[in-house]
């Protein structure tokens, strides 16, 4: 391929289109339900603008879903009566015509609601204390750098140390992370970790983020870092004033 053919094409591909192609996977799907249809829609949750997308593989037809997601205008216009019908139950507010998502794409939308996905908590949201020693394991090469980031970022020890942690060296262009886990607490060190630092992605992979399953491992690693005994303590029974006045009756007796 001549370099003007691959520039076309390159052209072609990230230009004309508004989100980037995807395979049909769900997690690609994921990312388009979350900036294109939770404004109108939502899951399981009741009536917004637009009806609730919880079942809507099982309401509709695939045929029909594909045809009105790409042109809900055109599919009211020809007079399909589930279209008019819902045209005018939801006050006339039609759904935005998506001309550039590809069959692709919304093959892996369709699949996505078909597996009840937008209902599946993502393994970043697990606590950190549900980790297991293989997924610590993997943070602490994630963070060393021994294991590759799926999208090919630098590793967290470029910029960052951890005292203390076994890590054999590290960057002081970032701050130290041996604190962190505890400094912003479980749910918003996974938020943070939703979004890398700047240096973590090349000009390929611009903006990219962890995988929830890299996210979630860095995250119990810095939580083992900062002292969080990983699995979490078993919890003994509830001691209170009458229980303790009772074990103490029965051992006189």
């Amino acid at each position: 391929m001549t370099k003007r053919a691959l520039f076309i094409l390159t052209v072609a591909v990230t230009g004309s289109l508004a989100m980037p192609v995807f395979a049909n996977d769900l997690a690609g799907a994921k990312v388009i339900f979350r900036k294109r249809c939770t404004g109108c829609h939502t899951y399981g949750k009741g009536i917004k603008v637009g009806p609730d997308l919880r079942g809507v593989t099982e309401r509709r037809q695939r045929f029909w879903l594909t045809n009105f997601i790409r042109s809900s205008s055109k599919v009211i216009q020809s007079g399909d009566p589930t279209a008019v019908t819902l045209f005018h139950q939801y006050k006339q507010e039609r759904m935005p015509d998506w001309t550039d998502l590809s069959a692709e794409q919304i093959d892996a939308i369709l699949d996505y609601f078909a597996a009840d996905g937008p209902s599946q908590k993502e393994p970043d949201e697990r606590h950190a204390s549900t980790a297991t020693v293989a997924e610590i394991d993997m943070g602490r090469q994630l963070f060393e750098g021994q294991a590759r980031f799926a999208t090919g970022g630098r590793m967290c020890v470029t910029c960052h140390s951890l005292r203390g942690a076994g890590v054999a060296h590290g960057g002081t262009l970032g701050p130290d992370l041996t604190r962190a886990y505890f400094k912003y607490q479980d749910k918003a060190l996974t938020d943070f970790l939703k979004h890398p630092c700047f240096l973590m992605t090349s000009a390929k992979t611009a903006g990219a983020l962890l995988t929830p399953q890299e996210s979630f491992d860095l995250k119990a690693f810095l939580a083992r870092a900062a002292g969080l005994a990983i699995p979490a303590p078993a919890k003994g029974p509830v001691v209170t004033i009458a229980t303790a006045r009772t074990s103490l009756a029965e051992g006189l007796r």
